[in-house]
């Protein structure tokens, strides 16, 4: 197993850093816009720029050397990053998925409709059946 030079194997993480910073600004910016075609490509664009940084960032571990603190702290910062949007893809989605169950209950009744004839959900159906 070959060596990089410290100085190299800083320098080649910051470099993918600055990248994954630039593909997290634009994935910002495209759910800013709402534009799904845009963010899934700027999604797609981030989970490369992640793949191949974890390559540097896994060298940059095992040379030993410590990264200067600047570049730690901008690590952390990205990684926080990644989290916040996860998070707020994930709050979209649950909104999403609540609306379209008010928009359009289940037929089956599993939904929980909110708009529906008293007395004909599934649990009135089932005291029913015991009449």
């Amino acid at each position: 197993m070959s060596h990089m030079p410290a100085v190299s194997v800083t320098d080649a993480v910051q470099t993918h850093l600055g990248e994954i910073e630039s593909h997290l600004g634009a994935l910002d910016a495209a759910l800013a816009s709402g534009d799904a075609d845009r963010i899934e490509l700027q999604s797609q664009a981030l989970q490369l720029g992640l793949a191949q940084g974890l390559a540097a960032f896994r060298q940059a571990a095992a040379s030993g050397m410590a990264l200067p603190t600047a570049l730690q702290q901008r690590l952390a910062l990205a990684r926080t990053r990644c989290l916040q949007q996860q998070q707020a893809v994930q709050l979209a989605s649950a909104s999403l998925g609540r609306t379209l169950g008010v928009l359009f209950p289940s037929q089956d009744g599993t939904q929980g409709a909110t708009y529906g004839v008293p007395g004909q959900g599934p649990g009135a159906r089932a005291m029913s059946a015991y009449r």
